[in-house]
């Protein structure tokens, strides 16, 4: 019987660190997609890092709307990149088991917060009061698109597996 969880235990340390390695470049790589899409008229698309795309729109009002982003992926970004970075830590020396998993956690809790205070209202973390003020109330219905969807999963995923690191 013995037997057994020490095989499971050694399973769960090979395993893990290129697992939370993936996490952390999973959430850079949905800090660049779309985090939120208009449903009406002209269905405007907004990124994490800022970049808008709306179908039929100047380029002045492009470059507007770009300029007056909040930005809300640049914490996911940082926090996918120390994620990456720990989880190679711990890859490549199992005696740092603690401190990289304490980066991993925080780095993975960090961005589900952010993650799900965006995706509870879009449109005002995403664009700053001088985009709401000119738009005067009439900012237009955004809904969570897959980047953010893909930014909470991943973040809860990498909670969970390295819970199961520390468990076993």
């Amino acid at each position: 019987m013995s037997e057994q969880p020490r095989s499971v235990t050694r399973i769960v340390e090979r395993v893990s660190p290129p697992v939370l390695l993936l996490g952390g470049l999973l959430l850079v790589a949905f800090s660049l997609a779309p985090w939120c899409v208009g449903d009406e008229g002209v269905k405007p698309s907004v990124s994490g890092l800022g970049k808008v795309q709306v179908a039929g729109a100047s380029s002045d009002d492009v470059a507007f709307l770009e300029e007056h982003t909040l930005r809300p992926g640049m914490i996911t970004v940082f926090a996918g990149a120390v994620i990456a970075v720990a989880a190679v830590v711990l890859w490549w020396r199992r005696s740092v088991f603690w401190p990289s998993i304490v980066v991993i956690v925080f780095g993975a809790l960090a961005a589900l917060v952010q993650g799900v205070t965006v995706f509870a209202d879009p449109a005002p973390h995403i664009f700053d009061e001088l985009v709401v003020a000119e738009l005067a109330g009439e900012l237009p219905a955004l809904s969570p698109a897959y980047g953010l969807y893909g930014i909470v999963i991943v973040s809860v995923v990498t909670v969970v597996v390295a819970a199961v690191a520390i468990i076993v």
